[in-house]
């Protein structure tokens, strides 16, 4: 059986990786990065980092893509994967579909674990080729899912060791590796005030980046036709641009809790 690691280059599986080099959990054979093409810096810098050490332990590392997701999505190729906002002639705001983890994550990193496996396009298996290791900590453990192929399953090492993510901080502080940033695509729709705040402050440059595609989702030449209304990045459904990043505690509300969101490919 080949065992494969999921790695995005967040957090969870950067620790995964860690915990690896340290020999405080089996060596995968392969590690596999679904590339969107429209990632952080960061996570390319961290990417780079970690392939250093799946070298160092002859961990063959596989770099996967079906394409760009920034340019599909203004290009009509993959109409509508992003969990885009929207805002109709009637002024109501609704959600579309998410369909990007699947599209641009979960089938890339398919097609190349059959490959890894020798099979086939469409030939079955009973028999369990593949083990996928993936960076859900413990604090995520309702996004745990059995495989819905019969030649694949899924383990979940942070979750069986009760490693949440903030234990996955704090592994890397202790060990003196690299600390991870969040793996989310640069305008991923999911992403909190305090995190577009955040990309505004410190890479100003991709806040521009994610500007430019959400006024380009509602350009004559470039607008989703297909939505039942004007498409948007900020969950207000209003232009980034002019979106209030302003933290509750700005606004003069108060909030007890820390308002990031971790999101669900952010491993």
């Amino acid at each position: 059986m080949i065992n494969v690691l999921s790695l995005g280059a967040g957090v969870q599986s950067s620790t995964l990786v860690y915990m690896m080099k340290r020999g405080d959990l089996p060596k995968a054979d392969h590690a596999i990065f679904a590339d969107t093409g429209w990632e952080p810096k960061a996570v390319y810098q961290q990417l780079d980092y970690l392939r250093g050490l799946l070298d160092e332990m002859k961990i063959t590392f596989h770099q996967v893509s079906v394409g760009n997701i920034r340019d599909d999505a203004l290009s009509g190729k993959r109409f509508a994967t992003m969990p885009l906002f929207t805002r109709n002639a009637a002024d109501e705001v609704g959600m579309v579909r998410r369909q990007c983890t699947n599209e641009y994550k979960i089938q890339p990193l398919l097609k190349k674990q059959r490959e890894l496996a020798g099979l086939a396009p469409r030939q079955r298996s009973k028999e369990v080729l593949v083990a996928t290791i993936l960076g859900i900590s413990y604090d995520e453990s309702q996004r745990m899912r059995d495989p819905s192929r019969t030649w694949l399953k899924n383990e979940y090492p942070l979750v069986d060791r009760k490693m949440t993510r903030a234990d996955c901080v704090t592994y890397q502080k202790t060990h003196g590796f690299r600390a991870s940033p969040r793996s989310a695509c640069i305008g991923c729709p999911y992403k909190s005030d305090l995190e577009w705040r955040r990309l505004k402050d410190e890479t100003p440059d991709e806040f521009a980046d994610a500007v430019a595609f959400d006024e380009a989702l509602r350009h004559p030449l470039t607008r989703l036709a297909k939505l039942s209304g004007d498409a948007y990045l900020h969950r207000s459904a209003r232009p980034l641009a002019e979106a209030d990043l302003r933290t509750e505690q700005e606004r003069g509300i108060m909030n007890l809790f820390d308002d990031e969101c971790f999101g669900m490919c952010g491993t």
